[in-house]
């Protein structure tokens, strides 16, 4: 802007402040006259004011910018779409979990470390198979002696059930 400073280029700080309501009285005058004459600045502070109002208007209106980052480096910084951060946020979790296994092996080959507990899990199922199969030695004579008593008894209900049908059937052939 030409506010006493260089009358050649217009000063883009000056109308982030003046939207901002950061500037003294004296400077705030230099500013809106500025704006009157030069349409470039005008439109800056157009699209500015609008996105004050807008961030503003987010949630309860009380939204504020944080004093601890200048305006230069906040428009300095590059904006990236939600992909691209997604994709350095699993970049840095893969990275972070690489040092961490790496760091917790302590030098030693993970296939050493996981042949303990897998030796372990085996003879634990390697004993309950040969529980398993000397009580199934004891218990199967047991178990096919049930499964004949049991059959048997289904085929007496079945001819009991089959006969009192019959009977019925033939006292409805009566009736």
């Amino acid at each position: 802007m030409s506010m006493g400073r260089d009358t050649n280029r217009c000063d883009s700080e000056a109308i982030f402040e003046f939207v901002d309501g950061a500037l003294g009285p004296k400077r705030k005058k230099e500013v809106a006259s500025h704006l009157e004459g030069c349409p470039g600045c005008r439109g800056r502070y157009e699209r500015e004011k609008a996105l004050s109002e807008s961030l503003c208007s987010v949630g309860d209106g009380s939204f504020e910018a944080p004093p601890s980052v200048c305006r230069e480096v906040a428009m300095a910084l590059p904006t990236r779409s939600v992909k691209v951060r997604f994709l350095w946020a699993a970049l840095a979790l893969g990275i972070l979990l690489s040092a961490g296994a790496a760091l917790s092996l302590d030098g030693m080959s993970p296939f050493i470390m996981a042949s303990g507990p897998l030796e372990m899990f085996w003879g634990v199922s390697s004993g309950f198979a040969d529980v398993a199969a000397m009580m199934l030695s004891f218990a199967g004579p047991i178990i096919a002696v049930a499964l004949v008593v049991g059959a048997m008894f289904d085929i007496l209900v079945a001819g009991v059930v089959f006969s009192a049908l019959r009977r019925r059937a033939g006292e409805t052939r009566r009736a």
